[in-house]
């Protein structure tokens, strides 16, 4: 993005700026560390178990998937299915809301991938 595209958006930012940030308000909703990660594998795979997701994320701890999924559903982005059956099935989806997060998910796996690999191609060349 050049500099004038830049100071575009930068102005467009200010002339359309509510009362409250909408940044902020969003980072509420979705800023803790685990439930980016979480949305972004009900993307790739929906409608995963919760040890499907457990491992597929890696790290995290049982009591912060299932503080980030309870989270994520009162907040309307997944919705969790049961089959009532026993042993209990339980499924999680994105909902409409979620799946909305689909391009700004994509624009940061971009912008990832690409630092990533300028940080790589510097240390390779330091």
């Amino acid at each position: 993005m050049d500099q004038t595209e830049f100071d575009k958006k930068v102005k467009y930012f200010h002339e359309n700026m509510p009362n409250q940030c909408p940044i902020l308000y969003s980072m509420k909703i979705i800023g803790s560390k685990w439930k980016i990660p979480v949305m972004w594998y009900l993307m790739l795979n929906d409608g995963q178990h919760y040890n499907e997701l457990k491992r597929s994320i890696g790290s995290i701890t049982n009591t912060m998937l299932t503080k980030s999924l309870r989270e994520l559903e009162a907040d309307g982005l997944l919705k969790r299915i049961s089959k009532g059956t026993v042993p209990p099935s339980v499924t999680y989806h994105l909902t409409d809301t979620g799946k909305n997060l689909i391009y700004t998910m994509g624009d940061l796996f971009e912008w990832g991938r690409d630092i990533m690999e300028k940080a790589e191609n510097d240390k390779q060349n330091a």
